[in-house]
């Protein structure tokens, strides 16, 4: 396996940028997840490394070398597709053997590490199958065999379980980071949903409009998002947001959201008057308490191990992650409070402001 080495990497099509100066390490044997939403350049960088899209500027470079200029089957990497990309004609031990053929490894070896392959990935009963008689999880395990058979230095995932159903999507997740866990492969895997990289990636990158927003550990960025981009795109519910002017009431700084209610603010520079915008997760929102201000429950959504709750505050909308034992209906009155600790303080531009030094 390799390191990757990407430096002020840009991407133009003809004079519409839609890569910006892009830095990433990604470490021997890492897993590292892009992700954001449609169109914010993920997909582009992967298939740069890969190099199946060529780069306007910068440099990457694979286990120390310069790659720019090299073909795709040159890098030595290995790429799993969305579409599976299966060979229809072809069954299961052809299609994963079908690279090794190309290079015209001995007829032993190419058995032998596609059998080995196959029963790192249970499908040592299909081998003699064709795609069209797989599921969909049979099929991507199949495209998972034929990269890992090649051992490339690095591969390199673009949304593979995108075409799965939401029960076979978690399981094969599952399965991809055991997967890697055995190997300690070097891994870069793009996807648009959030809760994949939480709940894979060493370290997730969060990429915004051909810009890279936050690189860090998943709970990191979770706990501490650098902009507000990235605080509404990683979490489900989303988080909360409410924009408005700071005041000084009782000589703690506050919030004055623009729909008429008040945040307790935490100790960041601020001055009277200036705009910024509070987010607070769902499960910080506490319900109860004198303190709180009065809010009107409008939806309420059980979900077995917890009940999230939805809140008219003085008409904006307010998620809230509840006990399943708490017993709320539409058009019940509530308290609200939101400790400081648990807000997030970002500038007109989007960017997080940190905490006063005491």
């Amino acid at each position: 396996m390799a390191a990757v080495h990407i430096r002020n990497v840009a991407k133009r099509f003809d004079s519409v940028v839609v890569m910006h100066d892009i830095d990433l390490d990604v470490a021997d044997g890492e897993f590292i997840v892009l992700v954001g939403a449609s169109g914010c350049g993920k997909s582009t960088l992967l298939r740069m490394i890969a190099g199946l899209e060529p780069i306007t500027e910068g440099e990457i470079s694979i286990g120390g070398r310069r790659v720019n200029e090299l073909e795709p089957r040159e890098r030595d990497v290995a790429m799993v597709f969305q579409s599976y990309a299966l060979y229809p004609h072809l069954d299961v031990r052809e299609n994963m053997s079908f690279s090794l053929r190309l290079r015209k490894r001995p007829a032993a070896d190419i058995v032998r590490q596609v059998d080995e392959t196959a029963s790192t990935l249970a499908l040592g009963a299909l081998l003699e199958r064709l795609p069209r008689a797989l599921s969909g999880g049979q099929r991507q395990r199949v495209a998972m065999g034929r990269a890992i058979v090649r051992h490339p230095q690095v591969f390199l995932f673009d949304e593979p379980l995108s075409n799965l159903d939401a029960k076979l999507r978690v399981a094969m997740r599952t399965e991809i980071r055991a997967l890697h866990q055995r190997l300690h492969a070097t891994s870069i895997y793009v996807t648009h949903d959030q809760v994949e990289a939480m709940t894979m990636a060493d370290r997730m990158v969060v990429m915004n409009a051909g810009r890279i927003e936050q690189i860090g550990r998943p709970l990191d960025v979770y706990d501490a998002p650098a902009t507000l981009y990235v605080a509404q795109f990683i979490g489900s519910p989303t988080i909360n947001v409410a924009r408005g002017s700071v005041t000084n009431g009782a000589g703690a700084p506050r919030l004055l959201a623009d729909a008429g209610f008040e945040v307790a603010l935490p100790r960041v520079p601020l001055a009277p008057g200036q705009r910024v915008a509070a987010a607070f997760r769902p499960e910080d929102v506490r319900l109860g308490g004198p303190d709180g201000q009065e809010a009107r429950v409008s939806v309420v959504e059980t979900l077995g191990p917890e009940t999230y709750v939805y809140l008219d505050l003085a008409g904006a909308s307010i998620c809230a992650r509840v006990d399943r034992s708490e017993r709320m209906a539409p058009g019940d009155r509530v308290r609200v409070q939101v400790a400081p600790a648990s807000v997030h303080v970002f500038d007109d531009a989007g960017r997080r402001l940190p905490l006063a030094i005491p």
